[in-house]
């Protein structure tokens, strides 16, 4: 009888012991937001996508390929300027396709002025000139160590040409892998020029290409995954980007709204005596108004409201029109900004409105008064405007560990 009593008692507290057990876990587990891929994975690790106006220690560039250079305007000088600007701040990584286009790269820049060293050199195979939208976008884990994001990319939503889209879409993990970085990996296809970080937990987008390149996907299941891959907390809905821009990227936001601090938020304006120019210009200067009332009832991530800036757009150049007769993007915002510097996208020359002069320097100041301390440079990047980017559709930063 007593060991029958004995087994009772040893049952009961083996019991006891599973139920403590199991509630411990339950109350001490870590909830996972899940991976969008279907696949069962998830990533319990929180990452912070640090903001572009914070510390850096290199700027990303692809070598302009073929027709970029070939072509009758050739990009090639810009990605010279940009270069030589950029010495004395940051490092600049280049990606090129051999150690023989290396060796002419370094032979060109020498050519043309540049004898610094601050260039290091990355083989890996590019299409594009588009650093920022398929390059490594950096994120920080909660050890302060770097990670790249492996976005999907579909070129641009156009679904043609598999094998660019197969190629491009390899550079950031290809970039991580040089770099002996951890990749994060999601299905969400998504640009480095369609997202804009404040560096403390919001993000702005705009619907125009976030809901166009992920057809599958409710609002809610997109925020939800650049929660997950980017650390963000709040994700703000702007509806498009320029009209000028529907046929290229429809709708980056790198052209129309930048963060300049955490707080404070650049944001594109047709200017009224250029509405009526033409077509692109009257949308354009629809979009960017109920785009200045969405922001104007936003928050940031603390629920505080922003310092918004209106910029802006190049004023009398909505009646210039490229080879093709379309109006080509041409944005004081698609600027890069790095640790001691702003690359800014020039746009006046001898014979261009005095109108247009005095809106640059109007830019240039409000340039100065967001980003005290740093050297405002003007860089004329209007053959890379013509193939539908700017400055900062051409880099990426890598920010400082």
């Amino acid at each position: 009888m007593k060991k029958k009593y004995s087994a009772i008692i040893i049952a009961a507290f083996v019991c006891l012991l599973i139920v403590f057990s199991v509630k411990s876990f339950r109350d001490n587990r870590v909830y996972e937001k899940p991976n969008i891929n279907g696949n069962g994975g998830s990533d319990p690790v929180s990452y912070v996508f640090p903001g572009e106006f914070e510390n850096q220690q290199a700027i990303w560039l692809q070598w302009p390929e073929g027709m970029y250079s070939t072509a009758s305007n050739p990009v090639y000088p810009v990605f010279i300027d940009i270069i030589k600007s950029l010495d004395p701040y940051v490092g600049v990584n280049l990606i090129s396709q051999s150690n023989e286009e290396i060796a002419q790269i370094k032979d060109l820049l020498q050519a043309n002025g540049y004898s610094g060293s601050n260039v290091h050199y990355y083989i890996i195979d590019h299409l594009s000139i588009w650093t920022r939208d398929v390059g490594p976008v950096f994120v920080k884990d909660s050890q302060n160590r770097l990670n790249v994001v492996n976005f999907g990319f579909n070129n641009y939503g156009r679904g043609s040409s598999q094998y660019f889209a197969d190629i491009e879409s390899n550079i950031d993990k290809r970039a991580a892998e040089a770099l002996g970085l951890p990749v994060i990996s999601t299905n969400l296809v998504s640009e480095g020029g369609g997202i804009e970080s404040n560096g403390r937990g919001t993000i702005m987008l705009t619907e125009s290409v976030a809901l166009d390149r992920n057809p599958g996907l409710a609002k809610e299941q997109i925020e939800n995954e650049y929660k997950r891959v980017l650390g963000v907390k709040k994700v703000i809905w702007l509806k498009q980007g320029l009209a000028e821009d529907d046929l290229i990227t429809k709708g980056h936001i790198n052209e129309i709204a930048r963060f300049a601090s955490p707080d404070t938020i650049l944001l594109a304006q047709v200017l009224p005596e250029d509405r009526y120019t033409n077509s692109d210009s009257q949308n354009s200067y629809l979009r960017m108004e109920e785009n200045y009332n969405i922001l104007l009832n936003s928050t940031d991530q603390d629920g505080k409201p922003f310092n918004i800036i209106r910029v802006p757009m190049p004023p009398t150049l909505y009646g210039e029109v490229d080879d093709t007769g379309k109006i080509p993007v041409r944005s004081y915002l698609n600027y890069a900004v790095t640790n001691g510097a702003v690359l800014m996208q020039t746009y006046w020359k001898p014979g261009r409105s005095e109108k247009l002069k005095a809106a640059e320097e109007q830019v240039k100041g409000i340039f100065q008064s967001v980003f005290p301390g740093r050297n405002i440079i003007g860089i004329n990047a209007e053959s890379v405007n013509l193939w539908g980017g700017g400055i900062h559709c051409i880099t990426q930063h890598m920010p400082a560990n």
